[in-house]
């Protein structure tokens, strides 16, 4: 991506959280990470569902953070949800490290190139996606998210989606506030689940 692509980092709006830092400046929104990609795993995996499982197994890239804080998160190690003060688990990655991880699980017989809460490395997993087509990427990607995802978030990476996977947590403003942590995350994935909708 050019340099006005990952300037969405300056004023970060790819959730809908809006927290506006400068994220390039190493500042930290709700997602509790700067603009360095951070990855938790990436690998074969052959528990999704068997269309997106495919034989060999789903290429998985876990992306360290999130900006959605459930209470119930199976993955709280990744997702930095835990004691007050942990930080995520995961390796920092440059684009072009990124995108070696994806022609990597191309080489290894992945179905398709699967996302996990890539919400808030939005830019760079566009940059790294563009840097891998260059050399031969040809793999469907799916998204795979909760849909917290702010329209400018969306528009950035929906032209590089072939499946969205989106885990609807709860239509439920009360269910939302106590386990998700966020009272508003309801209303918020109807307009997403309608974006998808439109734009597949």
């Amino acid at each position: 991506m050019d340099e006005l692509g990952m300037s969405a980092y300056n004023q970060c709006r790819l959730c809908p959280i809006y927290c506006t830092v400068n994220r390039r400046e190493g500042c930290i929104g709700r997602c509790g990470e700067t603009d360095t990609v951070r990855v938790a795993w990436s690998g074969l995996h052959r528990g999704e569902e068997p269309p997106i499982t495919g034989d060999l197994g789903s290429g998985m890239i876990f992306f360290s953070g999130c900006p959605l804080h459930c209470a119930y998160c199976q993955n709280h190690q990744i997702s930095g949800k835990g004691e007050s003060g942990t930080k995520a688990v995961g390796i920092e990655v440059s684009v072009a490290e990124l995108s070696k991880m994806m022609l990597g699980l191309q080489d290894q017989g992945a179905t398709n190139l699967n996302l996990v809460t890539g919400t808030h490395f939005i830019p760079s997993i566009v940059a790294a996606l563009n840097l891998a087509r260059s050399q031969g990427f040809t793999l469907d990607v799916v998204w795979n998210s909760s849909g917290f995802e702010s329209p400018e978030g969306l528009s950035l990476i929906d032209p590089y989606i072939d499946l969205y996977l989106i885990d609807v947590k709860t239509l439920r403003e009360d269910v939302s506030a106590e386990f998700c942590g966020l009272a508003r995350y309801a209303s918020i994935i109807r307009p997403v689940m309608q974006y998808i909708h439109q734009n597949q």
